[in-house]
């Protein structure tokens, strides 16, 4: 069985505060996009007249940035796919495995996340530049696996380390093969660690801008990609409503885990 382990801590008042200050931060913009979404005009919230849809609208019938959102999301489900596939067997094998080098491939996976967006991306297009590949769907793709890795594997490593192998061992004691013993009995209890890697993998994916500005091209470009490329030369509340959008769609996810898996066990995953 999984080992829980009470996360609850007593915080000082200065944490505390820092706490509620950088979720004040982070929350207090979006109640002024929504609004923005649904007023008339880009210097006022709402103003004069009742709400809109015309931004929503704009959004949904142009077609620059529904081809821009199919690309970012067949990219980023294709995305999590490889991430979480490359990231399983790499968990398993950092978190169990004995073998020299060990620290240093985890140490290697994680390189990533001290690397910024910008450094990747211009290495990226370094790199399909000499190679004669040129900037375009895949290499975006190759890329955003790159930088999703890390982010997925952390998740999953810590919910594997958390579980205990008794009940695997049990398993072959009865006569499963090693795989079958992981398939049926480990790998269901990493629901909360591959939901959770799947989920960075994909919100990483559909909103990197770094990486995927250095490797658009004409026919390929990404929603982020589009969404600046349409404030720098349009001034409407355009963009503000596919970011409401984007934060149903957030919401709507949470409210799925929080119903299907449970947040608490979502969130338990050390």
């Amino acid at each position: 069985m999984r080992r829980r382990i009470d996360h609850a801590r007593a915080v000082s008042p200065l944490a505390a505060a820092a706490g509620l200050a950088t979720l004040a931060f982070v929350v207090i913009p979006l109640p002024f996009i929504v609004l923005s979404a649904i007023s008339h005009g880009s210097y006022r919230l709402l103003g004069k007249g009742s709400p809109t849809l015309e931004w929503f609208r704009n959004f949904v019938t142009n077609d620059r940035f529904m081809a821009a959102l199919g690309n970012s999301v067949s990219i980023a489900l294709i995305t999590t796919a490889v991430t979480l596939l490359i990231g399983l067997p790499t968990a398993v094998a950092v978190t169990r495995g004995t073998f020299p080098g060990r620290r240093l491939l985890l140490s290697l996976v994680s390189l990533p996340l001290l690397i910024p967006g910008v450094i990747v991306g211009t290495a990226a297009l370094g790199f399909v530049a000499q190679t004669g590949i040129g900037p375009g769907y895949w290499p975006i793709t190759v890329a955003m696996v790159c930088a999703a890795l890390p982010l997925a594997l952390r998740p999953i490593i810590a919910n594997l380390s958390g579980l205990d192998q008794d009940q695997e061992k049990a398993a072959r004691n009865l006569g499963a093969s090693p795989l079958r013993g992981f398939c049926l009995v480990t790998l269901p209890q990493l629901a909360p660690g591959l939901l959770a890697g799947g989920i960075f993998a994909f919100i990483e994916a559909m909103d990197n801008f770094s990486i995927a500005a250095f490797l658009t091209d004409i026919n390929t470009t990404t929603l982020p990609i589009e969404a600046y490329s349409y404030i720098r030369d349009i001034d409407d509340p355009t963009v503000a409503a596919m970011a409401t959008l984007l934060i149903v769609m957030s919401v709507l996810i949470v409210m799925v885990l929080d119903r299907l898996l449970g947040l608490d066990k979502f969130l338990d995953l050390s």
